[in-house]
């Protein structure tokens, strides 16, 4: 939606697929996030939206930054999938995971796209999608969490 400089109302249409669903953004994870997480919820305000916006404290993105560093995921960032699987381990009694796989091709060698709305490629480095989806899956043997990774019915 191009930083939503432009599309608001394209964005606002969206999101009301998503009803009453809450809006959690990372704004303060990095500066690039920051001014498109406030703008969201300028657009939200402006169109008299229901949905909550809510925004991640900066010292609980550091501290699950430092926790998964701890647990060998060595990127310049970690992803917000990752930090969206963080706290819905510590929110919820079960947490079941759709969409996240970090290779090109799926388990049925289906090629698939890098993100679910663009197949736009992330800088080498830049995530350890690899490492993440690792962690996932050693949470998925112990019974953590569940991984599915067959199609949605």
């Amino acid at each position: 939606f191009h930083k939503l400089e432009k599309w608001r109302k394209p964005f606002y249409d969206v999101l009301q697929a998503y009803e009453n669903a809450s809006v959690l953004l990372p704004a303060f994870y990095n500066t690039r996030n920051t001014d498109v997480s406030i703008r969201v919820k300028y657009v939200l305000d402006d169109f008299e939206s229901q949905q909550a916006v809510y925004y991640f404290h900066p010292q609980y993105l550091i501290n699950v930054s430092r926790y998964w560093l701890s647990q060998g995921v060595r990127a310049k960032r970690v992803s917000t999938g990752l930090i969206l699987v963080t706290a819905a381990l510590e929110l919820c009694e079960e947490v079941h995971l759709f969409g996240f796989w970090a290779f090109p091709m799926n388990p049925s060698g289906i090629f698939i796209t890098h993100h679910y709305y663009d197949n736009v490629k992330p800088r080498p480095g830049f995530h350890a999608m690899p490492s993440e989806i690792f962690n996932f899956l050693h949470m998925h043997s112990k019974g953590i969490l569940r991984v599915h990774t067959g199609t949605c019915s």
